[in-house]
């Protein structure tokens, strides 16, 4: 397995390579991302071949671990080898650490999603992804009232004989439906151990095996509202005459779960929800703004991850042989002020572009460290210059040598 945080141990630098490698990935590869769209379009027709390509990649990255647990969850729940569970470590490695947190209330599991360790622990680390168990009573009185109101009634109907009277009492009953949430207990804290490996394994998809279906996903979740426009499929199937009331409990499920973690990653915010929803059913639309109500919105500028590809404009293979010249030439940090000007004069790139944008698409193209603090001050003193007035020093006159130069050659080049 490999170890991904020793590779770039920053998290944020370790999100902005990947996100960059993604983008310029996307620009190379637009009609392998054309037919992913159109497959999960597709989805909506009844094909749902891509979520099937999905849930294999996901299980291939899933740990042994995990999918003990899973096979002894099915045998249990379907009576197998009953009397040899206690013997069995249905979470490899990790069942006595859930096993003690279960237990105990006391004590907290923390999970180092960068390494992958797990540990015990008696207070919260802030660093540390942090759970601790509930009781099953806490569990059930967490779950929303529609949830549980479908699953007594689906428990309910397990427990009536034919002619329709129960089998258990009222207590017996409210026992199973705790004992269900002891079982959700167990998976729920079994995935938290499962995070460091299994983001470590779709790692070695994306990175080390360059996994087409894994970029594509990035891509349409990150950079392509992919939440808000599975909200929109979902939609397309509430819609349909074939759903029920379990189907319903569930489309609903799943919107409030896209449109929490769509704002807590930052790939949507709360105007571009309520657009959405607008368009939709009225049961998505309650379910949309209720998710609102509780989720705090992100402030703040968002910081723009654009590779060279996407704020190019014109014959871009061509101006990035340009751009290569110049950075073999000006090897200067500042030099990068002088160029993002030159190529703005030249329109080849729009002047709405924000210095650290560019700034970090360089970085990609050329992998190369550029530090950013002399060229983006530069950059703040010349972009509304129009380099024609009097002599202002040497510095100016180099600068406006270094712009004009690279202004003609992109224009003739481009």
């Amino acid at each position: 397995m490999i170890n991904f945080i020793e590779r770039i141990k920053d998290y944020l630098q370790r999100k902005d390579c990947a996100d960059m490698a993604i983008r310029a990935w996307k620009s190379a590869n637009k009609e392998l991302y054309a037919n992913f769209c159109k497959r999960m379009d597709d989805v909506g027709k009844g094909n749902i071949s891509v979520l099937m390509d999905m849930y294999q990649m996901m299980r291939n990255c899933t740990p042994p671990e995990a999918l003990m647990l899973y096979n002894w969850l099915s045998d249990f729940i379907n009576g197998k080898d009953v009397q040899n569970m206690a013997n069995q470590q249905w979470a490899g490695k990790y069942t006595d650490i859930i096993a003690q947190c279960i237990t105990n209330k006391r004590l907290w599991m923390g999970i180092n999603v960068k390494t992958g360790t797990v540990e015990l622990l008696t207070s919260p680390k802030s660093e540390l992804l942090m759970v601790r168990s509930e009781t099953p009573i806490e569990i059930w009185n967490h779950l929303p009232q529609e949830i549980r109101v479908y699953l007594t009634g689906q428990l309910d109907a397990l427990v009536k004989n034919s002619k329709g009277c129960y089998l258990l009492s009222k207590l017996e009953r409210k026992m199973m439906y705790q004992f269900l949430t002891y079982i959700s207990q167990i998976i729920f804290l079994s995935h938290a151990v499962f995070v460091g490996e299994f983001m470590a394994n779709l790692y070695d998809y994306v990175i080390e095996k360059k996994e087409t279906l894994a970029y594509c996903m990035y891509y349409f979740v990150i950079f392509d509202h992919g939440l808000s426009r599975m909200v929109k499929l979902l939609d397309r199937l509430l819609n349909s005459e074939e759903v029920d009331h379990g189907d319903m409990v569930l489309i609903k499920s799943c919107v409030a779960t896209l449109v929490t973690q769509s704002i807590e990653i930052g790939t949507e915010n709360k105007a571009g929800w309520e657009d959405t929803a607008e368009g939709c059913n009225s049961e998505i639309w309650k379910e949309v703004m209720f998710a609102l109500r509780k989720v705090k919105g992100k402030r703040g500028n968002r910081k723009m991850i654009q590779s060279l590809d996407d704020i190019l404009v014109g014959d871009k293979e061509r101006i990035k042989q340009g751009i290569h010249l110049f950075i073999e030439e000006n090897t200067e940090d500042i030099s990068l002020a002088y160029l993002l000007k030159a190529l703005i004069k030249a329109d080849r790139i729009k002047a709405s572009t924000r210095y650290m944008t560019f700034h970090r698409a360089i970085e990609q193209f050329s992998q190369r460290y550029y530090g950013h603090d002399i060229p983006q001050k530069r950059y703040g003193e010349i972009k509304e210059l129009t380099l024609n007035s009097p002599q202002r020093g040497s510095s100016y006159t180099k600068a406006k040598r270094i712009i004009d130069r690279w202004t003609d050659y992109f224009i003739n080049n481009g």
